[in-house]
């Protein structure tokens, strides 16, 4: 039913559609967000002018309200001057927060009655289902607490706290146009090239993430990532990075010869069932005989569910495809079943290539790496490679390949062929 003055649901309404929602919430795993809204001094508005007056100070902002929501969205009014507006599916605090924002930044502009001039302020409480409650009385008690702190805090919007896990980030708004990013093609790839240390040439590259966000500029991939990773979108950026990288590199080995191209596995993809599918379809896409595709794969991906893990990298060498453990010597692996694992590469993180040189203790730890490596006919990868004397030493040890600063920086795709073009022995 909806309120007669205002032509938006009444509180009996909302409470059906509350509760109604709050089951969708818990059968399919989203959120909803409850914002609730109240007039501030609204009472000194019926007495400054009159009760018409208010009446039509409500009828304004609840135009102004359904001007806000989606379609998915519903605006009710609760009480007197107070309206809820119930955000269906959003992702996270920052998703609703920013609902409330822009409600205010519509309140700025003056309502005109009469030649009267009117500037309507609003406080608005935020709860989130089910991480603050899970019950529709509940959850607007939790939304009408926020709103009260925040009115007490002298603030306008209010969020009930929480977890410090799911507390409001300050990459709220990655996380809402990340989404946006995916469907526009607004991420690029860059390549870090690789040196092979004993003949000194080029043998391939990594594929690294890169966005450029429409106003931060530049995001740190260990800012995005893990918010790609949280929301889902993981999945259709690593697929597009797949078919991306092979499609690039199948015209640098018409150049060039064979080369290879690394390309990052996040974890929440390892044991996803469609893995295989994805990876086949882009090889069979895009591959050809002279490119060679690495996966990369935290060390941390194997002690989750090894036996499952093993099938599935076994699966993908079966394919061609060669699997190399990222960061190794950081994680958790086991030497009892290193002897087991389906790897063809080993790639020596650079907290420990850092000051090689001059830090006995990392350079033991180095060479134990590599002999585990060479004992398992396992090639080295050694990533963080900044100086020359580094470089040398690593060499001189028995690993296989260079990555770094001191080879190149990473860089966007017609930039690293250049290099490739240009590219002449290290020099002292």
């Amino acid at each position: 039913m909806e309120d007669k003055l205002t032509q938006v649901y009444d509180r009996e309404t909302f409470f059906k559609l509350l509760a109604r929602h709050i089951i969708s919430v818990h059968d399919h795993k989203v959120k909803l967000a409850l914002l609730v809204i109240d007039v501030d001094r609204f009472d000194r508005i019926n007495k400054l002018y009159d009760y018409p007056m208010g009446d039509r100070v409500l009828q304004h902002l609840a135009k102004l309200l359904h001007g806000v929501k989606r379609d998915q969205d519903y605006l009710a009014r609760i009480g007197d001057n107070r309206f809820a507006l119930i955000l269906i599916n959003i992702m996270n605090a920052g998703h609703a927060k920013l609902a409330a924002e822009k409600i205010l930044r519509l309140l700025e502009t003056p309502f005109v009655i009469d030649k009267n001039k009117l500037l309507i302020e609003a406080t608005i409480g935020i709860s989130l289902c089910p991480l603050h409650a899970s019950k529709t009385t509940a959850l607007l008690k939790e939304s009408e607490i926020a709103l009260k702190t925040a009115r007490k805090n002298k603030q306008h919007i209010g969020i009930t706290e929480s977890s410090i896990e799911e507390q409001l980030s300050d990459n709220w708004d990655i996380e809402l146009d990340i989404g946006d990013a995916v469907q526009t093609q607004q991420f690029s790839i860059y390549y870090q090239p690789k040196l092979s240390l004993q003949t000194g040439k080029p043998i391939g590259a990594e594929a690294l993430l890169r966005w450029k966000h429409r106003s931060r500029g530049f995001i740190p991939p260990d800012v995005f990532i893990p918010i790609a990773e949280k929301t889902g979108y993981i999945k259709p950026i690593t697929s597009w990075i797949l078919n991306s990288t092979l499609r690039h590199s199948s015209t640098w080995t018409k150049k060039w010869g064979p080369l290879s191209v690394s390309v990052n596995i996040p974890p929440e993809l390892i044991f996803q069932l469609d893995l295989k599918d994805f990876v086949s379809n882009a090889i069979k896409l895009w591959g050809n005989d002279h490119v060679t595709l690495i996966l990369e794969i935290l060390e941390r991906s194997l002690v989750e569910d090894t036996e499952k893990c093993f099938s599935i990298l076994k699966e993908m060498q079966a394919m061609g495809v060669k699997i190399s453990i990222d960061d190794f010597g950081t994680g958790y692996s086991s030497l009892s079943y290193f002897k087991l694992l389906p790897i063809n590469e080993l790639k020596i993180d650079q907290s420990f290539v850092f000051d090689l040189t001059k830090d006995k203790a990392n350079r033991n730890l180095v060479r134990l790496m590599i002999d585990l490596a060479n004992n398992f006919d396992l090639k080295t990868v050694a990533e963080g490679i900044e100086d020359r004397e580094t470089y040398n030493l690593l060499s001189d040890m028995g690993c296989n390949t260079a990555q770094g600063y001191y080879i190149s920086k990473p860089m966007p795709q017609n930039e690293f062929e250049l290099w490739l073009e240009n590219f002449d022995m290290l020099s002292d």
